[in-house]
This record gives structure tokens, sequence and C-alpha cells, in this order.
């Protein structure tokens, strides 16, 4: 009887010291290897803005994209380092003329189970660039001439020409791979589905999208999210107050004005990066705004730190010139102090182009965020002390995204980035032809536009260097944008949120690639 007693107490003492170093709780069952970060876990995103739609090819803000880099992947992506990976293709060849492109599928799966094939891939990039289509980077796209399915993991792109810059186009949210047979069963404002690492759950019109842990995510033990609620919250003071509160547990763009307030809050962090930048951009097919003299005046006549400190609270870095981030093709010291603040230089400027006296203009923004608004104001200021007339027009966001598209404006307000990290990011800006959401209204300037090509061509980094220098100081010189200041763009999140990476210079818009890595420590 006491040998059996003694065997049962032994037993007992055993299973509590088992279980007090953890070794089959449920606890640990969840933890990864020597970090203690649970692998479940429900997520809060406050978002800036809810987005107008979710077919992938639109380009529908950084809301958007971050929801999207949720639910797709593409053949190729960013990675949380800013540097070009493979992502649905396992590899890929370029022939010896640099016009083809093979690229070999992994085995992914979409969210509804069917594996990701090169028929997909064919119906992605044919509904991009065909003719009816409103796909945000068609044009970029269009290299592509043709599209052959080799067998049902190999696909081969022929191009119309060399492009170098083809591979980051490829890696673009707008590039994600969707699913034929779901698109033509469903059609084209189906539900969002794909093969990233979160497939859509629910989407409740003006307040919140949720997605869920998709488990047959091709890389191994990702996402590790059980699942994130991205709310909206289109009020700046809201979005931050929901964080300060502990309602959400991310939240993006957060206000210059709270940022070192949120930084000095126990239990928050911020990722801040100087990524997007602020321009102005001219309707170069009337008169004040045709003549490079008058916009050259205004590069001049623009104090810098009067943006800064108006519109960002002091947070930020001026641009007296081309807006280039250091580490990409182009930068350099030239011409990043290209222009200088100098009244009198603007104002003899003006006086060569025919304006002494100045003359009246109207500047395009919004009143919907405030730090549009403000720069608007602040340039209003600047231009007064050379007799430009400033008149605002500050409609709310759509109204001035449509004003902008149509080329109803004298010039405008603009905050935004290069979407590569290729210096053909300046074909978005520079090439020649109609109203583009980027580029500035009707300017077309053939040298300009003959550079451009020239760059894409081009495979020998070192000849690419040079013809981009060339551009930029052609561009510089006709200045269709007055570039202002680089914008701080910064995450804030409960310090146990890990994992998460604001990307560097112009990839903050795409760090919702990096959701995948998140975790709640």
């Amino acid at each position: 009887m006491m040998k059996r007693l003694s065997l049962i107490l032994s037993i007992i003492l055993t299973l509590v010291l088992v279980t007090a170093c953890g070794g089959t709780s449920e606890k640990t069952s969840k933890s990864e290897s020597g970090g203690g970060a649970k692998k479940g876990g429900n997520l809060t995103f406050g978002l800036a803005g809810e987005p107008a739609t979710m077919d992938p090819q639109i380009q529908n803000g950084t809301h958007g994209r971050t929801i999207k880099l949720a639910i797709y992947r593409g053949l190729l992506n960013y990675n949380k380092d800013g540097k070009l990976e493979n992502e649905l293709a396992k590899d890929y060849t370029v022939s010896e003329d640099q016009k083809t492109y093979t690229f070999n599928l992994r085995d992914a799966k979409f969210q509804n189970g069917d594996a990701v094939t090169a028929e997909d891939v064919k119906y992605t990039f044919e509904r991009i660039i065909k003719p009816d289509s409103k796909a945000t980077f068609k044009t970029e796209l269009s290299i592509i001439q043709s599209i052959e399915v080799k067998d049902e993991k190999t696909i081969s792109f022929t191009l119309k020409e060399p492009s170098a810059p083809f591979v980051h186009y490829l890696a673009l949210p707008e590039s994600v791979i969707v699913s034929k047979k779901w698109v033509e069963e469903k059609g084209e404002n189906a539900d969002p589905m794909g093969a990233g690492p979160f497939k859509f759950v629910s989407w409740t019109k003006g307040q919140d999208l949720v997605v869920e842990k998709f488990k047959n995510y091709y890389k191994p033990d990702q996402p590790k999210l059980d699942s994130i609620k991205f709310v909206f919250y289109p009020d700046e003071n809201t979005r931050v107050n929901a964080l300060r509160a502990g309602d959400v547990d991310l939240i993006e763009t957060v206000p210059w004005k709270d940022a070192d307030s949120l930084a000095k809050t126990p239990g928050i962090k911020l990722d801040s990066v100087n990524g997007p930048f602020m321009q102005l951009q001219f309707n170069t097919k009337f008169k004040p705004f045709n003549d490079p003299k008058v916009r050259q005046a205004i590069a001049y006549a623009i104090d810098r730190k009067s943006i800064i400190n108006t519109a960002f609270s002091g947070r930020g870095e001026a641009i007296y010139g081309m807006a280039i981030p250091k580490g990409y093709m182009g930068y350099s010291d030239k011409v990043n102090k290209y222009f200088k603040h100098d009244v009198e230089k603007a104002k003899q400027l003006l006086a060569e182009a025919g304006y002494p006296k100045g003359f009246k203009a109207r500047l395009l923004s919004t009143s919907q965020f405030s730090f549009h608004q403000q720069t608007a104001v602040a340039v209003q200021a600047e231009l007064k002390k050379i007799g430009i007339e400033v008149e605002l027009d500050l409609p709310d966001w759509a109204t001035r995204i449509n004003k902008n598209t149509e080329g109803d404006y004298d010039f405008v307000v603009a905050g935004t980035a290069g979407d590569i990290t290729d210096a053909d990011w300046l074909s978005n800006f520079y090439n020649g032809g109609d109203v583009r959401l980027n580029n500035s209204a009707y300017f077309n300037d053939p040298e300009i536009n003959q550079l451009l090509i020239d760059g894409r061509k081009e495979s020998d980094p070192a000849k690419r260097e040079a013809n981009y220098q060339k551009l930029i100081d052609r561009a510089m010189e006709l200045s269709p944008f007055v570039y202002l200041s680089w914008r701080e763009q910064s995450y804030g999140m409960k310090s146990n949120v890990e994992g998460f990476k604001n990307l560097e210079g112009f990839l903050s818009f795409q760090s919702g690639v990096t959701l995948e890595n998140v975790y709640l420590k």
C-alpha cells in the first residue's frame, strides 16, 4: 500500500513540475521558441480611410494598399528591407536580348483552395493591359507584347522592348495575382480573394473590414496573427484617441502634431520614416505656368521651413531640388540643393517672364486633410511676398482628385511618392501627354520623353545613372514640379506589437506587406 501511495505521489509531483515549466501548457504550445511571442492573436488596425474599391489593380491609397497586401501576393515583392524578392514566383530568367522573362511558379494556393497557376498569371496581366482597363499601372505594364503559358507552373512575358524596371512594376500591390476562375464566376466586383497571408471575412461599409489567417499560405509559420480587423478612422483625432484608449493596436498616418506626445506615452511606440514628399504641380497648358521661369520663380520664393512648421509641426526635411531619396539612382547633393530660398531671385525671374508685379492664380488643395490645407496656406503666404495673389480652392478629397485628374487647376498641392525604387519612377511624373494622376497637367518635353525611354532600355547601371542625371538636370530647368519637403510618415502602435515595419523611402505606402510578420508580444 505504501509503495503504491509513493508511486502516485511521485507521478503527481512530476506532473506539477512539468506544468510549472510549461512543458504541456496551452500557453507554451502557442509560443515561438526563444521569443515568448504568441503565434495567435487578433490585431485591430486603425486606418485613415476606407478604400473606395478593392479591385486589386486600382491604386486606392495607403489604406487600400494595406488591406490589399494582407489578402494578395504578386510574382515579386519588396521585402521588409526594401529589396526585390521572389514571391509567388519561385525564380525567373531573362533572355539574352532582355525582352523575355520566364517565371517558374512555386506551389501556392488561393484562399478558395485552388492552386495558383500560370493561367491565373496570364489572366491577371491581360486584364490589366486590356484596352478598356482602368488599371493604375496599365501604361507601365503595356510594355508587355505577349504572354505565353508554357505549362501549369511556367509562364513567359515577351516585352515590346527591353525594360530594366519591368520586374519592379511586377512587385507593386496593383500587380498582385488574381484567380481567373474566381473573377469570371463571381464578377469584377467580387469579394477580394488572393494568395496572401489573410483571407477576407467581412466588410461593413463605413466601419471596418475583417480578415483572418489563411492556414494554407505558402510560407511556413506565417502569418502569426489569427485575424486583423481594419477599422476606418478618417478623423485623425479620433484615430489617435483610439490608440491612446487601447481600442486599436496599430494606426497609420500619425498626425505630426501628435507624434511627440505619442512617442512619450507609456505603452506606445512610433515607427517613422521620411518617404513621401510634398510638391506643387502646375497646369503647363495656360499662362502664366506655361513659362518655366515662372515655375522656377516659385521654387526660389518659398521658404521650405514655413511649409514644415505650418503643416507638419516642424517634422520633415526641406527639398530644394529633386525628391530623390539617398541611395536611389540619380541622388546627389547637387540635385538636392538645385534651388535655395531667394526672394530677390524669384522677383527677377518673374520680371523676366513679364510679370514684374506678379499675378493671380488658383491653388487647388483640400480641406479634408489638414496638412494639405496648411501646406496651401503656407504657399499662399510665401508667394504673396513676390506679388502672386493666390486663391485657395479647398474641396473634399474626392473632388480634389477629380479636379487633379481633369487638369482643373492652375497649380495644385500634392503629397505623393515614387511607386518603385528603380529610377523609372520618374516616368509617372515626367512622361509627356494628357492629364495623368501624377503627371503635371499637359507637360510634354520631347527630350525628357526620350531620356525616359533610354533609361528603361539600358541595363548597364553606370549608363543608366548618366542618363538619369541628364534627365534630372532637364527636369530642374523646366520645373513642372516644385518639390517642397520630405513628409515624415509614422505608424503608431502598442509596445507589444512586433514584426510590423514602416518601409524606407518610397515604400512606406507598401508597409502592409509586413503584416504577415506581426505578432503580439
